[in-house]
């Protein structure tokens, strides 16, 4: 009787520490899941800090003006970030090249604040070489156009990517893994 005891003991113990295990591993998948889902919004609001993307749109090719806003509630500066993708598509979704004769399809009308204020990290995002204030707005694009009529028949798409941080150099340093120098206005950035 005694020794099955000892063996209904280390039974219900080992059942016990198998629960544990499966309920563990169990817990993870159901963390990991919940860890690779994503919500792309056009406005952007942590902690206080927010940038919202403005476009002001003909439809189609012309008039296209790309802004962001410092939209935050904590009045502060930040610092801001963006990258751009464009693809080319057929109606049935396969994807068309975006130049012909090693020339690009689509011409883009950059402002001067970003031919002058944005320098390309070689990272695909181009950082602001100021801070932006609060409730400032800085428009990158002013228009498209599309300088080879076959392509009219397909679908063009450009999408624009940003990611904002407090002007801050720890942070730029901590968040995007780069560093910066931040005077006043303007943000310098060592590549």
């Amino acid at each position: 009787m005694k020794g099955q005891r000892k063996q209904n003991k280390r039974l219900s113990v080992a059942s016990i520490a198998a629960m544990v295990i499966v309920a563990g591993l169990i817990s993870f998948a159901a963390f990991a899941i919940s860890r690779n889902v994503s919500v792309i919004e056009k406005n952007v609001k942590v902690a206080g800090h927010g940038v919202k993307i403005i476009e002001d749109s003909d439809g189609g090719f012309g008039k296209k003006e790309i802004s962001f806003k410092n939209d935050g509630a904590d009045n502060s500066k930040i610092l801001l970030r963006i990258a751009y993708s464009e693809t080319w598509s057929r109606a049935d979704g396969t994807i068309v090249s975006n130049s012909v004769n090693n020339n690009n399809v689509v011409t883009k009308n950059w402002t001067t604040d970003f031919t002058n204020d944005f320098v390309d990290g070689n990272d695909g995002w181009y950082y602001y070489k100021k801070t932006l204030n609060p409730n400032a707005i800085v428009q990158v694009l002013n228009s498209i156009e599309l300088n080879d009529e076959s392509y009219a028949k397909y679908n063009y798409d450009i999408s624009f990517r940003f990611e904002a941080i407090q002007a801050d150099a720890a942070a730029a340093s901590t968040v995007w893994n780069r560093t910066v120098t931040i005077n006043e206005e303007s943000a310098t950035w060592a590549f």
